[in-house]
């Protein structure tokens, strides 16, 4: 028998209609579906009904499965030669467990693609109204995780909210905005400097709070989760430019696509 494929699919911010058309003929072809917990409802129902789904989400707090589990499932199914999608969110390898499941596939035989997908990154900014590298205002945009593995917070970005025509956008912060905040302000960062909190990013809950540093703890309380932040001064273009329009999907169906 010979081996089966992993596709590691990026299955973008929440929103079903910003699943990539590659992304969503290979859900349509695969014999078994491993997915994350903030995999939306709408992209779960267009999984076919014959495919196996197996929910591996890795929530803070409640590790449903190690990953070393999920990499031995991963290859159970494919040396049984079945078609498996680990289905994720965002991008696959975008602060997620996408390159560690390539590799280990790579190095067990099994032959693997990886189809890109939006990450929260760059499409919860816009959602919100705010160009991460609007011309004029930010020079560039850097993507960081304020969560290590072992529970442990990561600040070493800080320091470069101090540039003035610098973005920075930051996922898994919303739980750690009272060190961050600490930590800013005791490296001189200005209080003044504007931040977003996005939750929900292109869903049908998506909500946005713009604040500032010195008012983000505060500001933080009670916000959704998931949630990411942006520093800047490109949030203040959140009162002029659109935001992102979700369209309500009054049913769900499977989508059956020829290959």
């Amino acid at each position: 028998m010979m081996n089966g494929k992993l596709y590691l699919i990026g299955c973008g911010p929440g929103d079903a209609d910003l699943l990539t058309l590659k992304a969503l003929k290979t859900i349509n072809k695969l014999d078994v579906a491993l997915i994350d917990h903030l995999l939306t409802d709408e992209i779960i129902a267009l999984i076919p009904s014959r495919t196996k789904v197996v929910f591996v989400g890795k929530e803070k707090g409640k590790h449903s499965f190690p990953q070393d589990q999920i990499n031995a499932m991963i290859t159970e199914y494919a040396l049984q030669g079945l078609t498996v999608g680990r289905l994720k969110c965002g991008d696959p390898y975008i602060f997620g467990r996408g390159t560690e499941e390539a590799i280990y596939a790579s190095q067990n035989a099994i032959e693997t693609e990886v189809i890109p997908g939006i990450s929260s990154a760059l499409s919860a900014p816009l959602s919100a109204g705010i160009a991460p590298t609007a011309r004029g205002v930010s020079t560039g945009v850097s993507v960081v995780s304020a969560h290590l593995s072992g529970d442990r917070v990561n600040l070493s970005w800080i320091p470069m909210l101090s540039v003035e025509d610098h973005t920075t956008v930051v996922l898994m912060g919303l739980s750690r905005t009272r060190q961050i905040v600490k930590e800013a302000l005791d490296k001189g960062i200005d209080s003044s400097l504007p931040v977003a909190i996005i939750s929900n990013a292109t869903t049908a809950y998506q909500s946005s709070v713009i604040t500032t540093l010195g008012e983000l703890i505060t500001a933080a309380k009670g916000a959704p989760k998931p949630a990411i932040l942006v520093f800047g001064n490109v949030v203040n273009l959140a009162q002029v430019l659109p935001t992102y329009q979700y369209e309500s999907k009054e049913e769900c169906h499977d989508i059956a696509l020829s290959s």
